[in-house]
């Protein structure tokens, strides 16, 4: 719905910076590079390959328990029942992408009602820390994508929503909308409207870095595509601005950036998303921004659902 615009980092960067210091990991006892320091840090939470199911399983009871308690509570009775994160973790070796998450939603019990399941393939070499898995998973599993689509799939199995509700395809407004709630899903489960709120500290510096490579998408599609800057220099401003790694950036600059279709349109998306959801939660709170991104009050986009939450609406100064 607006103009492609680059993302400046610097205010991440510094809180980001400031972060790593409280940690032990300043970037003076790393050849005084905020990147090396983060990657650092990265390095000592890393998730190891062979542990990712098991970290998958003991991330998702838990995000499920926070969900229960700060995301149910506002929306309606159809949703209460639904399961949220019937998903199957697959490790891909040699993926371009990080992670693709797959809903499918064709099997059936016995009674005919859906098993709302999904499959998320994510790269066996992903360099990624705890912290930064914890918001992945609260992205793509819950109360993000795979709780999202069985929102949908069951509305419109219960004759509450078009059977558009279960197709929301990539490179649209719908899918702006789509990454924006799931990149906020944290704070939703969390029950904080920004990462700033955050009070664990590690989880705090692991969601910022994750949100900054949203800002990396952003970037590298903006320099790729209107700057028409070539990828090898692409890779090392988006990594030093937005302290990814070298297999992080060299993926967005490279065959994901390069993609006619998804580097022009869906990396935008990411930030853009994320910038609107989060402004409408602080500026709406949770018990009206909720329900209508989940699909209770119709099918939106990132568009539409400023219109239906219009400033008159917002919550009262405390």
């Amino acid at each position: 719905g607006e103009s492609p615009a680059y993302a400046d980092t610097s205010a991440d960067r510094e809180r980001v910076q400031a972060l790593l210091g409280n940690a032990g990991f300043s970037p003076a006892a790393h050849n005084d590079s905020l990147v090396d320091a983060a990657n650092a840090w990265r390095k000592a939470h890393a998730v190891a390959r062979e542990d990712i199911r098991r970290a998958s399983s003991d991330t998702i009871p838990r995000l499920e328990e926070m969900v229960r308690q700060r995301v149910m509570p506002h929306l309606p009775e159809e949703l209460q029942g639904v399961p949220r994160s019937n998903i199957t973790f697959l490790p891909i070796e040699n993926a371009w992408f990080s992670g693709s998450m797959n809903y499918l939603g064709r099997a059936r019990r016995e009674d005919g009602s859906p098993e709302y399941e999904a499959t998320y393939e994510i790269n066996a070499s992903l360099e990624i820390s705890a912290p930064e898995f914890e918001h992945l998973v609260s992205h793509e599993v819950v109360p993000g994508h795979v709780t999202t689509f069985a929102f949908l799939q069951h509305l419109y199995h219960i004759g509450m929503a078009g059977f558009e509700a279960t197709i929301q395809t990539m490179n649209t407004r719908a899918s702006t909308l789509s990454e924006g709630l799931a990149n906020n899903a944290i704070l939703f489960a969390l029950g904080v409207s920004s990462p700033e709120e955050i009070e664990d500290e590690t989880l705090q510096l692991g969601v910022l870095l994750s949100l900054m490579q949203d800002k990396a998408k952003n970037n590298a599609s903006y320099l790729l595509y209107a700057e028409k800057l070539p990828a090898s220099e692409v890779e090392q401003r988006i990594r030093k601005e937005c302290l990814l790694s070298e297999e992080r950036a060299g993926k967005l600059a490279g065959a994901w950036g390069s993609h006619p279709i998804l580097g022009r349109m869906y990396l935008p998306s990411y930030h853009v998303g994320t910038r609107v959801v989060g402004e409408l939660l602080r500026s709406h709170g949770p018990e009206l921004l909720l329900p209508a991104i989940y699909g209770c009050r119709g099918v939106l986009d990132i568009v539409t659902l400023q219109t239906l939450l219009k400033p008159s609406r917002q919550r009262p100064e405390k």
